[in-house]
């Protein structure tokens, strides 16, 4: 027969403190998040053996009375929260109450703080026992210092990793600290060697002290109001990438968070502009009311709750797609082209899997650590892009704007989407035919704003011919433009592909003999719930058996292509999924489609061809860069090429 015990004391509290101090970095970010709480405008963090050995943090905020010494350690006790009401208005970064208690039971802890009193006082606290109280010479604000963490759980030290590694956690922690917190003046140093140093100049300094003049320069700043939400930061030009996801940075209400709404929103608004395994840069600061918004889900406070997600999702998308479809994408060639690739090879190192972090001093790129934190949740943003599942994007969908407050609103199946350009022309590989002039505008980007942005438009130009029977050149406004004539063709057939897709227009070919597709009892299922999307994307599809359909014909676009693959690929990931969505379903499919229609490079296209597919850029709003996220049109400027010259200096 099992014996139940109750635990010890001691016992119960090791166990409590492996939740909220999974690591080193884990104690930082609660330490600092305090100090931030205290109100504090000076922040300064110190580390050693990545933590390990010593962590210290000292502060100007309001202190600590010496009354609430003796409480300061205790378990549940907080300054944030009083009643359950307050979990409904969480404000604070901290509120439950089990930090300083968990930290204190496994390390070596001097606690030292001074009010508005006259004196301070210190307490050192070891494995959880409290030592004495004692008075001593301060200035306002709070001193804490944490040793030999997990000195006495010898199994839980053992798991950890090397310092160096331990230090990129709390590294990559305190980038996104000082992004969140861009008015508090930040320093950071690891074993002596100072990492950051912010002055408290606001988010583009703080974005500079992170990642040096490279990123800054291929950033810009936005601010939009939508409903209760306000979203500023900024976003990475369309035109700049990188390979990973530890250049993005998520703040909600002034608290560091990975949500994967908002990640996948962000991710689908830029993916028409991205190469295939490359991410955009983003700093975005989210502000909603502390009642739409469930902060209290794990102990580490990295994940939130949204009380309508979809409507968030929506927002997001749609808002984020405008801004960048109204963005020149055209690459400009310059000087420092060639010395920011030189500083991204020199300055982007790894240990193993993960990234070194460089120093900021030196203003040059540099990568982020990534955290098991981010590991677990970028793992599940994967999820969710791959898979479409109920915050995707169905090509059919509309935004839905109310004149009266300009909020969006969304129900579980239905979610904004930005509209793209409608085309009515094909472009053979040897001839351009226009089958009509009908050109339909975006309704999401102003005229006006458009004229300004628009490469080539209806001003003058010369054509000055083709190069290598690939690339035709043009003039002008000072500028020579190389125009790469398979990128180009090939976004208008893919733009031409999409809207007929969402014009509901999908031409099909009928099979010669049907193909019969085989599933499981679940993907039976699933096909059945999105069986009238997949008619909708022109496949002629009925069930022929148990678990079996006979599919009779497909989209023409997938002539000559492999059925079963564009099985595979709809049914893939189908535990995530639970909305089929048009685009993400085939988008692959559209795009190699454009490609194989396209003209290719080696072509020679004539005169009348090459104006035809000049005019065709002009009319359209297609954005400047190839299904795969290659640019369509170079820039070189006269200036620029002057300079070549040594004309200018």
């Amino acid at each position: 027969m099992a014996v139940i015990n109750i635990l010890d004391k001691d016992i119960y509290n090791k166990i409590a403190a492996g939740e909220v101090v999974e690591k080193p970095a884990s104690v930082v970010k609660e330490l600092v998040e305090n100090s931030i709480d205290a109100g504090a405008t000076n922040i300064t963090i110190e580390i050693l053996d990545g933590g390990i050995k010593l962590i210290k943090v000292s502060d100007n905020g309001c202190g600590i009375a010496r009354d609430d010494f003796d409480k300061v350690f205790l378990a549940h006790a907080t300054s944030k929260i009083k009643t359950v009401e307050d979990l409904g208005k969480i404000g604070t970064l901290g509120f439950r109450g089990e930090a300083l208690s968990s930290i204190a039971s496994v390390s070596k802890v001097t606690l030292a703080s001074k009010t508005d009193e006259d004196i301070g006082y210190q307490m050192k606290v070891e494995g959880g026992e409290l030592g004495e109280i004692t008075p001593i010479g301060a200035t306002k604000g709070t001193y804490i210092q944490v040793e030999d963490l997990f000195y006495n759980i010898p199994v839980r030290k053992k798991f950890l990793r090397k310092p160096k590694l331990e230090e990129n956690d709390i590294t990559n922690y305190i980038a996104r600290l000082i992004m969140a917190n861009p008015n508090i003046s930040i320093k950071y140093s690891a074993d002596n060697k100072i990492v950051y140093q912010s002055f408290g100049n606001g988010l583009y300094d703080a974005i500079y002290a992170i990642y040096g003049k490279i990123i800054v320069d291929n950033i810009f700043e936005f601010d939009f109001k939508k409903g209760d939400f306000h979203f500023s930061g900024y976003l990475g030009k369309p035109t700049f990438s990188k390979s990973n996801r530890t250049y993005q940075t998520l703040i909600i209400n002034g608290r560091y968070v990975i949500n994967q709404t908002i990640s996948t929103a962000v991710y689908k608004a830029y993916e028409n502009f991205l190469m295939k395994g490359n991410f955009p840069f983003y700093v975005i600061n989210l502000n909603i009311p502390l009642d739409k918004i469930d902060v209290n889900v794990h102990p580490n406070k990295l994940d939130v709750k949204f009380e309508d997600a979809n409507q968030l999702f929506g927002i997001v998308y749609s808002s984020i797609a405008e801004i960048l479809y109204g963005i020149n994408n055209t690459k400009v060639i310059s000087s420092q082209d060639e010395l920011v690739e030189e500083s991204n090879l020199k300055n982007v190192s790894s240990i193993g899997s993960e990234y070194v972090q460089s120093q900021p001093i030196n203003n040059t790129i540099q990568e982020v650590a990534l955290t098991d934190e981010d590991e677990y949740e970028i793992n599940k943003i994967d999820d969710e892009i791959k898979s479409t599942n109920a915050i995707t994007v169905d090509s059919d969908t509309q935004i839905k704007k109310e004149s009266t407050n300009d909020s969006y609103s969304s129900d579980s199946e239905e979610y904004p989407k930005f509209e793209k350009p409608t085309f009515d022309f094909i472009i053979s590989k040897s001839q351009i035919d226009i089958k009509s002039d009908s050109i339909t505008e975006s309704n999401n980007v102003e005229e006006s704003v458009q004229e300004e942005i628009d490469i080539i438009h209806e001003s003058q130009h010369k054509v000055i011919g083709s190069l290598f029977n690939t690339y035709i050149l043009l003039e002008k406004d000072q500028s020579l433009y190389v125009i790469d004539q398979h990128a180009a063709h090939e976004r208008l057939l893919y733009d031409k592909f999409n809207s007929e897709l969402e014009a509901k227009q999908v031409a099909t070919q009928q099979l010669l003999i049907p193909f019969v597709l085989e599933t499981n009892y679940i993907e039976s299922n699933y096909l059945n719930e999105n069986i009238d999307l997949l008619h909708e994307l022109g496949f002629e599809i009925e069930d022929f058996g148990e678990n079996s359909y006979k599919v009779s014909s497909v989209p023409v676009l997938f002539d000559n292509v492999n059925i079963q693959e564009i099985f595979d690929n709809i049914l893939s990931d189908i535990g995530n999924k639970i909305v089929l969505s048009k685009q993400n379903s085939i988008k692959d499919y559209i795009a190699k489609s454009a490609c194989r229609a396209a003209v290719k490079a080696n072509d020679n296209l004539s005169s009348g061809e090459i104006d035809i597919l000049i005019e065709l850029l002009e009319s359209s709003n297609s954005v400047l860069l190839c299904p795969h996220g290659r640019p369509i049109i170079i820039q070189i400027t006269k200036k620029e090429i002057e300079k070549w010259f040594k004309r200018i200096v």
